[in-house]
């Protein structure tokens, strides 16, 4: 059973670092050739209203902000 959590716990790991690479890969797209309309996806629009959302938030925003950042470490 201990197996079974550590298996599950390594492909969520690898899929975490899979999106964060996609995701830079994304924002560096965007820097250099502008508006991506072909993939209809804006990283840089998206990040910037994640943060405008929990900074709305208050002590819930940092609270979220935090939990976020520990999934991510």
């Amino acid at each position: 059973m201990e197996n079974v959590f550590r298996m599950v716990g390594d492909v969520v790991g690898h899929l975490t670092t899979l999106v964060i690479a996609l995701i830079g890969l994304g924002i560096v797209g965007t820097l250099a050739f502008g508006d991506m309309g072909v993939t209809g996806l804006d990283p840089i629009m998206h990040i910037t209203s994640l943060v405008n959302d929990l900074a709305g938030s208050g002590v819930v925003g940092l609270l979220v902000l935090a939990v976020l950042m520990s999934l991510v470490k």
